[in-house]
C-alpha cells in the first residue's frame, strides 16, 4: 500500500484506513526504524495467552510442517548430533 503525506500544522501525517484499524485495534503506534525503513507497530493491545494459544493452534500444521523441514535439513541433523541438548522439552502434548 502507497500512502502519501498530508500536511498537519508544521507536521506531516500518514492516513491509515479504516480498515486497517479496525482490523489491528489500532489506537496508539510505535515507530521503530529498520535498515528498509520504518516498521509501524501496533501499541497498547496485549495478546493474551489464551490467544496467543489459539493462534498456535491454527497455525500448528505450518509450525509442524516448518518443524520437520528443519528436522530433516542435512545441516540441522549434523548439528544435533554433535550438540548436547539440554534443554528440549521431551513431553510436549498435542
Amino acid at each position: 500500500m502507497i500512502k502519501t503525506l498530508t500536511n498537519v500544522g508544521n507536521s506531516q501525517a500518514v492516513i491509515i484506513p479504516k480498515a486497517l484499524i479496525n482490523k489491528y485495534q489500532l489506537d496508539r503506534l510505535s515507530l521503530k526504524e529498520t535498515k528498509e525503513g520504518i516498521l509501524i507497530i501496533p501499541e497498547g493491545r496485549r495478546v493474551s495467552f489464551q490467544e496467543k494459544v489459539e493462534m498456535l493452534r491454527k497455525n500448528k500444521a505450518k509450525i509442524y510442517g516448518l518443524m520437520k523441514l528443519q528436522a530433516e535439513d542435512p545441516k540441522m541433523a549434523h548439528y544435533y548430533e554433535h550438540e548436547i541438548i539440554s534443554d528440549i522439552d521431551l513431553d510436549i502434548e498435542d
